[in-house]
């Protein structure tokens, strides 16, 4: 039934150009015509018409060039971080910052060694990576301190409002990167990434690291190298083991085969804690070990003082700088910290939830999309938000809101910063891979079980812009990349008269 369907809209299709009429509940029985280019890539794809939605606008504004099932509300997995990065572009504007405050609870004498605590405010900060957390504690030493002979203690009391995390409940993989969760002190993103390469001082063994280092946490790998196998799903073949978190030393174990034709590889892993704080302290030890530092206690958590003495602040990179981490590499944990952000009540009573953060970026988008005296094509059950960052099975909307969001950030003076931040197809991020309209379109990606989506703004071969959401929700979802391109494609190389 779905390819007699998909075969009707190429009979239908008068032109490369013809532009698609709704299909609505008035006229169930009139098939909607396609361009014969995406309706030829539905019919190879065998998805029905039914799990597809698709608008084409100019960016200007004006009737939609193509339209399919655009106001039916659908999953679209990372696509929804187009709502979070632009909602905060034009509320908190794009040189927002992060500031980690540090406050010293004692006496820093001459030689750098302080007789008492250090506090830190934790902020949220989505870009306290690796390399920023080094560069922060190396400012440390700069500063002054070499030894702490009392504890790091770290408020973490920014986002109290929240629920425990569970990592396993999106889909089962708790050890996968994408379901770390929020933390206020977030550091390298609650993840570590094993290495594995083949070792040139023996022939048949493979040099395995952990990046960053955890302190209290040793590495035990017996990796065989297979000189013989080809590259493919290198993973298979080899067994991870984490020690429970039950106390302050715990061991990664990795054993198995490696193919020599894989060379050097990177597998990023969620750290495993009952707490993502646990990740966090780990991290910083060893990097203030990494840097020169001592510390003659722990890191733990603790209220920030009531009269502090302020010493050092980390601040972030600009807002629109990560903006471009979160879109370009469709970072799900960076997007719920600046989703959570959002819902956070100002500087004088910070605790954020996510429920304020669900209502304010829904109404402000909402508010964005109304022309006029029109309702948005956002309303109800067209836009429902969870967590920001489209990694949810409730979070949703529908085609027609999309577009009309992207039309309102093409619209917006920080449009170049926001635009900047979508992957480029075939050049970068998470659309490197695209065959269709190669450097002519700036879309962002969605991928999950069954949900496949891409949104943004493409130029035609005239130098005209347009607007272009494709999705698709089916248990055959991976059978929909050659639809999403067929639309970029028919996008970028047409232009009505």
């Amino acid at each position: 039934m779905a390819r007699a369907s998909a075969l009707a809209l190429i009979l239908l299709g008068p032109t490369p150009w013809a532009v698609a009429q709704q299909f609505t509940a008035t006229s169930p029985a009139a098939a909607p015509v396609l361009p014969a280019p995406i309706a030829q890539a539905l019919l190879d794809s065998g998805l029905p018409v039914s799990a597809v939605s698709l608008w084409v606008q100019p960016v200007e504004g004006g009737p939609p060039r193509l339209a399919l099932q655009a106001d039916t509300p659908r999953q679209m997995a990372s696509v929804m971080k187009l709502l979070t990065t632009g909602v905060a572009l034009r509320t908190l504007g794009p040189a927002y910052r992060w500031h980690t405050f540090a406050a010293l609870q004692g006496r820093l004498d001459a030689h750098g060694v302080l007789r008492g605590n250090v506090h830190l405010k934790a902020s949220g900060d989505p870009s306290l990576d690796a390399m920023r957390l080094g560069q922060a504690l190396r400012s440390w030493r700069e500063a002054g301190l070499r030894e702490i002979r009392g504890d790091v203690v770290v408020d973490r009391g920014l986002w109290g409002a929240l629920p425990p995390f569970d990592a396993a409940a999106f889909d089962g993989q708790p050890l996968k990167p994408y379901n770390a969760g929020p933390e206020p002190w977030l550091l390298a993103h609650g993840a570590v990434s094993l290495t594995l390469r083949p070792d040139p001082a023996q022939s048949n063994k493979v040099r395995v690291g952990l990046s960053p280092a955890l302190a209290g946490v040793t590495l035990d790998a017996d990796v065989t190298l297979d000189p013989k196998a080809p590259c493919g799903d290198w993973r298979q073949s080899l067994r991870v083991e984490i020690t429970p978190d039950a106390g302050p030393r715990r061991t990664v174990r990795v054993s198995g085969r490696y193919p020599a034709a894989c060379q050097d590889q990177a597998w990023p892993l969620r750290w495993p804690a009952n707490t993502s704080f646990e990740h966090s302290a780990r991290v910083f030890e060893a990097a203030w070990d990494d840097a020169g530092g001592r510390l003659r206690g722990q890191v733990r958590e603790g209220p920030w003082p009531a009269e502090p003495t302020p010493w050092v602040d980390w601040v972030s990179p600009p807002l629109a700088e990560v903006v471009r981490d979160i879109n370009k590499f469709s970072n799900n944990v960076m997007a719920r910290q600046l989703f959570l952000t959002l819902g956070q009540d100002g500087e004088a009573a910070p605790a954020a939830s996510l429920d304020t953060a669900r209502a304010r970026v829904a109404d402000a988008v909402r508010q964005a999309t109304r022309k006029g005296a029109s309702a948005s094509p956002c309303e109800g059950e067209a836009l429902q938000l969870d967590n920001g960052s489209g990694l949810s099975r409730s979070e949703i909307a529908s085609a027609h809101c999309m577009a009309r969001w992207v039309q309102v950030m093409w619209r917006d003076p920080l449009m170049p910063e926001w635009l900047a931040s979508l992957p480029v197809a075939g050049v970068d991020g998470t659309a490197r891979r695209m065959s269709a309209g190669v450097g002519l379109a700036h879309l962002k990606t969605g991928s999950l079980d069954g949900v496949a989506s891409i949104a943004g703004v493409v130029q035609d071969t005239r130098g005209r812009r347009s607007v272009v959401v494709a999705v698709v929700n089916d248990p055959r979802s991976n059978m929909a990349r050659a639809v999403l391109q067929a639309t970029v494609t028919w996008a970028s190389q047409t232009t009505p008269p």
